[in-house]
């Protein structure tokens, strides 16, 4: 049990504070929403306590005091309220999010997900009542999902917390490619539930494949001298912010290798990867390179001054859907790839960009090497723990300067690459990714009203980040991909504009006349059925011949009827498989359904 026995005895103020609450709310606490704060909570909250925001254990009913984490603090507002009786009984359903890939409510209404290998996610919140009750669970599916039949309960295969369950559908399950319905409860520890019916469509992705089924290899190019001056031009970045100087070669060299290298195992970490390019835990299919890699990879020069002008720290081409999977930025003008030189027009004014970087500056402090102590600092053997007070002050400078530094750029470089790979697709799903079209936001992140989202997101247009956002400074989370585009990197969203909603998936029963006689002259056929579009293309297929044949001049009469033309030109003679593909990209074929002859 938790130790509050003190905490009872010298909380009277929090007391009176419960027991004001007490008449007209939810009394803080009340995890099982009885309108009392007794054992059954203490118990409960002893299981929430030490979980923050994020921890898989974390609810946020337990966080009596909002700070994002359950610990004394609410230890000691729940002892100091503990025995209250007489608070509302909880009447509130709680919050339920019913979703793909964690792709938030408003941008969640018509996604189309892959076969299999995608994420079925159920945002859940307390909404200020009592606890989720995990085990409440319930998951159906209209359709089957794997051996998992229409109808069965799925809760047993989501990982569920306070706030999030999840389930990864698996490989190979080969959902049907037509509309899916999920039906999901939840409920309270008050037993208040909360319900949902969540529409999505599933469809093969585009000839091309999954945009990153196979691993891409982006070299980032550190060496190249495209504004022609005296020195590489991230050298002479390195220069005009101090991080190194012609006067010290050696030490020049070391930091440029080491900032190389910060930079690769930074941009790696946006894609998921550990510094080195091996996988973490749920990567995509993106690796760097700071040296000529082999096989088929693209290009991104680092370095220099955008010819653009001085406010563009990066560009790229947008490739979406990832089709050219080679492509060499660095090969057009001067205009694509990274561009440090930026930084300082971006976010030189900025307090905390100064701080850091004023003390190398070469107009306001030491570059590095010109200080006596850097040969010290700078080497690789130097330990911290052992420095004296003035190595280990010259030491922190530079440190900080180093992170900020890789930080931004390496940023740069992930951003880049995300255009490459093809984000962020114009309009709203499912052709798009809700990627905006005009100004400063064409390619970039947008909301579905159009503005530049709030959060921090990499694929931001770049004017949109503070210095303490695109650095990471002052507590402030690094950017990272919205789970929007983080789906489509990681191949678990399928873009398809053919899709306009989630309509049933048609049937075929005849086809007349059958056999159909060609006589050497094109012939029409009724085609009947359920659920047909307008107007539905018609194919018939041979057994042995890879090539589907096609009908001409389909009419839709209603959504039972169709009509189209069979051509002896396009239709060899034999029994077929008629195939009709609806306009959203659905897909039915009837067995042998046609016999064409002569």
């Amino acid at each position: 049990m938790l130790q509050t026995k003190g905490i009872r005895a010298s909380a009277a103020t929090a007391l009176v504070l419960f027991l004001a609450q007490a008449a007209a709310a939810v009394l803080p606490g009340d995890l099982d929403g009885d309108g009392d704060l007794d054992a059954a909570d203490e118990a409960l909250l002893q299981g929430f306590y030490g979980a923050a925001m994020g921890d898989p254990n974390w609810e946020p009913a337990a966080d009596l005091n909002g700070d994002g984490e359950i610990g004394h603090q609410d230890l000691g507002m729940f002892g100091g309220g503990f025995g209250a009786t007489g608070g509302a009984v909880d009447t509130t359903a709680p919050s339920l999010v019913s979703s793909l890939n964690d792709v938030p409510d408003d941008m969640n209404d018509l996604l189309v997900a892959p076969p299999d290998a995608f994420l079925i996610t159920l945002a859940l919140d307390s909404a200020g009542g009592s606890a989720i009750d995990t085990t409440s669970l319930s998951v159906t599916s209209s359709e089957a999902i794997g051996a998992n039949p229409p109808g069965a309960q799925l809760a047993s295969l989501f990982t569920v917390t306070p706030t999030r369950a999840s389930w990864e559908i698996p490989a190979g399950s080969e959902l049907a490619r037509t509309s899916h319905y999920l039906t999901v409860q939840v409920s309270d520890l008050a037993g208040n539930p909360a319900n949902e019916v969540y529409g999505f469509a599933v469809r093969d992705f585009p000839f091309s494949g999954p945009p990153l089924e196979n691993l891409n290899t982006v070299f980032l190019d550190f060496d190249q001298d495209r504004s022609l001056g005296p020195e590489l031009d991230f050298t002479e970045d390195l220069r005009t912010f101090g991080l190194s100087t012609s006067t010290a070669p050696a030490i020049e060299t070391l930091m440029r290798d080491r900032l190389v290298a910060e930079v690769v195992g930074r941009a790696h970490r946006f894609y998921g990867r550990n510094p080195d390019g091996s996988p973490g835990p749920d990567p995509a299919n993106v690796v760097f390179e700071d040296t000529l890699p082999a096989g088929d990879f693209s290009r991104l020069c680092v370095g220099g001054e955008s010819s653009l002008g001085g406010a563009f720290l990066g560009a790229a081409t947008m490739d979406v859907n990832n089709i050219t999977e080679v492509e060499d930025e660095c090969g057009i003008g001067h205009i694509f790839g990274v561009f440090p030189q930026a930084i300082d027009n971006l976010w030189g004014g900025d307090p905390g960009f100064q701080a850091i970087f004023d003390p190398l500056d070469p107009a306001t402090g030491t570059p590095v090497g010109d200080d006596p102590l850097d040969a010290i600092v700078t080497s690789p053997s130097f330990d911290p723990g052992t420095a004296t007070a003035p190595e280990l002050a010259r030491w922190n400078e530079i440190e900080a300067a180093v992170a900020a530094f890789a930080q931004m750029v390496a940023g740069g470089a992930a951003h880049e690459t995300g255009h490459l790979l093809g984000l962020v697709a114009h309009g709203a799903p499912p052709g798009g990714l809700h990627g905006g079209t005009g100004g400063g936001s064409t390619d970039h992140n947008v909301t579905p009203g159009g503005a530049t989202p709030a959060g921090n997101f990499l694929m931001n247009q770049g004017g949109a980040f503070s210095f303490d956002e695109i650095a990471g400074q002052n507590g402030q989370a690094l950017p990272a991909f919205r789970p929007l585009n983080w789906a489509y990197l990681r191949d678990r969203l399928v873009l398809d504009s053919r899709v306009t909603g989630l309509f049933p998936a048609p049937t075929l029963t005849g086809v007349s006349p059958n056999p159909v006689v060609l006589g050497g002259q094109p012939q029409v056929v009724t085609i009947t059925g359920t659920h047909f579009m307008a107007t539905p293309e018609i194919e018939l297929l041979l057994d042995g011949d890879p090539t589907p044949n096609p009908l001409m001049a389909e009419t839709w009469i209603d959504p039972q009827t169709v009509t189209a033309v069979v051509n002896p030109v396009f239709v060899p003679p034999g029994i077929q498989d008629v195939q009709l593909t609806n306009p959203d990209g659905q897909v039915v074929i009837l067995l042998d359904g046609l016999e064409v002859q002569p």
